[in-house]
This record gives C-alpha cells, sequence and structure tokens, in this order.
C-alpha cells in the first residue's frame, strides 16, 4: 500500500495529478513532496522504490526516457532529472537540492545541426505550442546515467551523460560531472577530479 504524508494543501493537490500519470510508480512510506513535478511525460517510465523522499523536477524531451530511483533515497528540490535515454538511482542515496542529470547533450556538436533545431522548434513552437515536437534526436548524443548505492551528490552539481558514480562516492558542491567516479571516492570541482580516497566496511 502507498503511504502518503502531507504537510500542506499543495501537496495534496500535486500527489492528485501525480495519480493520473502513467507508468509513474512509487513504494510504500516514500515521500512525494511540494515541489516534485514530471514535465513533459510522454508515457515514460518512473519507478521509485521505499522509503523514499522525492522533491525534484522529472524532465523528458521525447517518448524515450527512463527514470529509476532505488530505497531510501533523497532528492532535494530544485533538482531536475533530464532522460532521454535511463537515468538510475541506486539505495540509499541523497542529493542536495539543485542538481541536474543530464543523459543527453540536448544538441548536436555541429553548429548547422543546431541551427536546424531553432528552425524546427520555432516552427513547431508557433504552429502548437510544443518547440520539442519534431526535435531531430538522430543527432543528439544520449548515453545512460548511474548513480550507485550510498553516493552523496553535493549541491548545485552536474551530471553528465554516460556517467557512473561508484558506490559510496561523494560528489562536491558545484562539481561537474564528465567521467565516472570512482567508488568511495569524494570527487570535485569542473571536471571534478578525486581529491580523497574513503574508508568503508
Amino acid at each position: 500500500m502507498n503511504l502518503f504524508k502531507f504537510k500542506s494543501k499543495k501537496e495534496k493537490r500535486n500527489n492528485k495529478l501525480l495519480h493520473t500519470q502513467k507508468n509513474f510508480t512509487y513504494g510504500k512510506n516514500t515521500i512525494l513532496l511540494n515541489e516534485l513535478t514530471i514535465r513533459n511525460p510522454y508515457q515514460n517510465k518512473i519507478t521509485i522504490g521505499d522509503d523514499c523522499m522525492i522533491n525534484c523536477n522529472f524532465i523528458f524531451e521525447s517518448d524515450k526516457g527512463e527514470i529509476e530511483i532505488g530505497d531510501r533515497c533523497f532528492i532535494n528540490a530544485g533538482t531536475n532529472i533530464i532522460s532521454r535515454s535511463k537515468i538510475k538511482f541506486g539505495n540509499d542515496i541523497t542529493v542536495a537540492w539543485g542538481c541536474t542529470f543530464y543523459d543527453h547533450n540536448s544538441h548536436s556538436f555541429d553548429w548547422k545541426e543546431r541551427a536546424n533545431d531553432i528552425r524546427q522548434q520555432t516552427k513547431d513552437y508557433l504552429e502548437c505550442g510544443d518547440f520539442i515536437k519534431n526535435k531531430n534526436w538522430d543527432v543528439v548524443k544520449s548515453r545512460p546515467i548511474t548513480i550507485e548505492d550510498k553516493a552523496w551528490i553535493g549541491m548545485n552539481c552536474t551530471i553528465l551523460n554516460g556517467v557512473t558514480i561508484g558506490e559510496g562516492a561523494i560528489v562536491g558542491a558545484c562539481s561537474v560531472v564528465r567521467e565516472n567516479v570512482e567508488p568511495w571516492t569524494v570527487v570535485a570541482g569542473n571536471p571534478a577530479k578525486v581529491i580523497k580516497r574513503l574508508k568503508h566496511e
């Protein structure tokens, strides 16, 4: 049985809206806080485990993309999880506010393709109000992101496509992570580099 714990009428209204989203499931004792949103759901799958507290923005830009969150995870407000491939969080993960997880490049490295994007999105917006309706995703690089168990992502971090954050790793505030992070290390900076190795049992 799903158990909600509400702090306000706004949270109640928000969770009623979430119930209407197809392919959105969450486990027992999971708390969906009032700033949680789902933007552009194209039948995309979102799965949240047990005993979580979630307050982020789930964002999809096409009918592809999947987000999976394990048990006992906390994801704070102002964090954007943007998926076209797959973003997977393990168990016992903490994500501070203001982070961005982005599993694709959004645009091509080729400026001509970016120019085509602008022309197409202007046309689509004028015709239907959805400026990514006919976006050409064939020229956009997309790779899954994996956050392994027991990781902690500090505030205002950016995690880019193809990255795996290893078990127990800590990402320092305001870091940009472009490459895999080893388990039980602390990384920080832009680009993020190892600054400490953690003891673990």
